[in-house]
């Protein structure tokens, strides 16, 4: 075919027709962007921010037509792509406005040594010059936007592919940096499927930024490693949730309600597994059925947007059932297989199941239980993936202290989810999660090179370096002393003064003719 169909996975209507882009394209779609790169890297950093501004007023005046095409090409909820998708889109552009100017500046770097300071060093950044964006479907657009967005106010080109499933949301995405000024060929939007990604790959981009699975960003990384291709990758989670003995029942069910169940499930940062004190756990299973049992499917919860991920659920669900796993609620599809059921599910022999190890990426919780808190601690960590977890608990500081013994990019205390959607602090995850970081300036040094550069402090302090040729016994014995005043206490260290100046002195009145 050479159209991608968007369709609405609630009803199947298909809602445009999108042209692929064909493969043998990419190489000129490349060319152009390099083009465009160079003209954009010499504009003023502060000009680049100030353009960031002027897309957040076009992307206001068309938060609800945006709202609406998320909905209906995603299927989740309006609601969910007004708060998840276009607020922190809005929220990201205002702070990387203001951060980019100060965060881009030259640094200064103190050198320690006092005999290095007559030299001084810097920082400087540049772009890194055209980079592939690589984005996922289950947040078609703020996703892909955030890497947009930082990719541009750092002075690179872009050349974006949206996920298939999402393609008319890549499409409005093109079109509101073309409504906000950015430059033609800037940003270049492509569209299709692996090929087109693979067609990208091979032209070499100074990075990729992909989102998505542990799969596909396997394959990417494999085959930007034959050019050398530095990439970024934000890839599943099979995120847990601890609730300490002291947590609100109330509070805790509806957090882990919310963390597994938006956008039914389908999210990085989802809710997938919970971890709640033997004790309290009949009670805690009962109320969180009880308020699962209530979500409505109108209007809290989405659809299934992709068919693939319908036989992941089917396959986890089955070998669970296989298993002897207990179901306190959902466990199917719905009869028109357009959304899951919300699910719950434990008992005896759940860690040992696929739907308590794998990314199942829909709606599903699984919950097991711990007698001690490092045993939940424990727990949490023995997962291939960390990306995301979460600690529900009345004490802010024992909170803190299990964060901090967690194996994950990011610990949310009384909440969940929603780290992704912070411009100011990082995202990213270890282990088989990814590596790199996105939002935060740390996410922002991801889009620029680094250069150091050292230097004399005055023009005059230029002279041979201590270090150069020639070796002599007496340079040997000036290096000794000055490693030997790094030793010892304070005392010490001043005792060795004389013998150190005594060195110095003597290998200054040596003959360095070379």
């Amino acid at each position: 075919m050479d159209q991608i169909i968007s369709r609405n996975p609630r009803t199947g209507e298909v809602l445009k027709e999108i042209p692929k882009t064909k493969a043998e394209a990419i190489p000129l779609v490349f060319e152009r962007a390099k083009r465009a790169q160079s003209v954009w890297a010499n504009v003023p950093v502060k000009d680049r921010a100030r353009k960031l501004l002027h897309l957040r007023d076009v992307l206001v005046r068309h938060v609800d037509e945006l709202s609406k095409t998320i909905h209906l090409e995603n299927g989740k909820p309006e609601a969910e792509a007004l708060t998840c998708e276009i607020l922190p889109a809005v929220e990201l552009l205002s702070y990387f406005a203001t951060l980019a100017p100060h965060a881009l500046r030259d640094k200064k770097i103190k050198l320690h040594n006092p005999l290095l300071r007559y030299r001084k060093s810097i920082l400087t950044y540049w772009p890194l010059g055209t980079v592939a964006v690589i984005a996922p479907w289950n947040y078609p657009f703020f996703l892909a936007f955030g890497d947009i967005v930082v990719a541009l106010v750092t002075g690179n080109a872009v050349v974006f592919k949206p996920s298939e499933h999402a393609s008319l949301v890549g499409q409005k995405i093109q079109e509101l940096f073309d409504e906000a000024g950015f430059a033609v060929d800037l940003l270049q939007t492509v569209f299709g499927e692996g090929d087109i990604g693979s067609a990208m790959i091979d032209q070499k981009p100074a990075k990729i930024f992909f989102t998505g699975s542990v799969r596909t960003g396997k394959a990417i990384m494999k085959q930007a490693s034959q050019h050398l291709t530095p990439v970024t990758l934000e890839l599943g989670g099979k995120d847990a949730m601890i609730v300490l003995p002291d947590a609100d029942l109330d509070y805790a069910t509806s957090a882990a309600l919310w963390g597994g169940f938006t956008n039914s499930g389908q999210v990085c940062a989802s809710t997938e597994r919970l971890i709640v004190p033997e004790k309290m756990a009949q009670e805690f299973v009962a109320l969180l059925t009880k308020k699962i049992q209530k979500l409505s499917a109108e209007s809290d919860l989405g659809v299934c947007t992709m068919d693939q991920q319908k036989a992941v659920y089917e396959d986890h669900l089955q070998e669970a059932r296989e298993k002897g796993v207990q179901f306190y609620c959902g466990g199917s599809l719905t009869e028109n297989r357009t959304r899951m059921i919300p699910t719950l599910v434990g008992g005896i022999g759940i860690e040992g199941t696929k739907i308590y190890q794998e990314e199942t990426f829909g709606p599903v919780i699984a919950v097991t239980t711990y007698k001690t808190l490092q045993e939940a601690i424990q727990k949490a960590n023995d997962s291939r993936y960390g990306l995301l977890a979460s600690v529900i608990t009345s004490n802010i500081s024992l909170g803190e202290s299990v964060a901090r013994e967690l194996q994950v990019g990011s610990v949310m205390i009384n909440e969940v989810a929603f780290s992704a959607g912070l411009a100011e602090t990082p995202w990213g995850g270890v282990k088989e999660s990814g590596f790199g970081r996105k939002h935060s300036e740390l996410g922002l040094l991801e889009f620029v090179n680094v250069r150091h550069i050292n230097k004399p402090r005055f023009s005059f302090l230029t002279f041979k370096s201590f270090w150069w040729f020639p070796y002599t016994s007496v340079q040997t014995s000036f290096f000794r002393a000055w490693i030997e005043m790094g030793r010892g206490g304070f005392f010490e260290k001043m005792s060795k003064i004389p013998h150190f100046l005594w060195c110095f002195v003597k290998f200054l009145k040596t003959d360095r003719r070379y």
